[in-house]
């Protein structure tokens, strides 16, 4: 039993993309945050919690049924709010749609396991810093503008990732990737 989740990881191309938009408005960015490493980058499907039994998620994904699509990053956003953030995060410009079907489709495959589906709308996002306390990131959201950001490219996985807590942040270890339909 372990801390997991299931992500749609970008290619190289677009993670090279949000590398450069994060150092182009480094700037605009208020201090104190916690920045989200490449290796850490990735679109959430559905968080597992801190006892998650990783080889049963994994093999419960097997019969996912979605078929591969477009994506494409870009527009930024915070939660709960850009004026009060804990969270700065960029959107998907194209494949939203893609992305909370993906969500959707996890979740309904993970409930037998007693994963219980986000009472929350899927709002498809890549995390790249985070605050403990509340943050005005209202530069940094206007600095990253709705444009895309980086190649579109093919979702045609789901990973099943294990995060190991270290003090230096956290490392995922890819456990199972699904593969979407054709």
């Amino acid at each position: 039993m372990t801390r997991a989740f299931v992500a749609v990881v970008p290619p190289p191309a677009v993670l090279d993309a949000v590398d450069d938009a994060v150092t182009t408005i480094s700037g605009s960015i208020p201090p104190g945050g916690r920045f989200t490493s490449r290796d850490q980058h990735h679109l959430t499907l559905q968080f597992l919690g801190n006892h998650a039994d990783v080889d049963a998620a994994g093999a419960a994904l097997e019969p996912l049924a979605v078929r591969r699509g477009d994506v494409r990053l870009g527009g930024a956003g915070a939660f709960p709010s850009p004026r009060h953030a804990r969270v700065l995060w960029v959107g998907a410009t194209e494949g939203a749609a893609l992305l909370t079907q993906l969500a959707g489709a996890v979740g309904a495959l993970l409930v037998p396991l007693g994963f219980e589906p986000e009472s929350r709308p899927y709002h498809p996002h890549l995390t790249l810093a985070r605050w403990k306390s509340p943050t005005d990131v209202r530069g940094a959201v206007a600095a990253m503008s709705e444009q895309p950001l980086g190649p579109a490219w093919s979702a045609d996985a789901i990973v099943v990732f294990e995060s190991r807590l270290r003090r230096e942040g956290a490392q995922y270890v890819a456990r199972s990737v699904v593969p979407l339909a054709d």
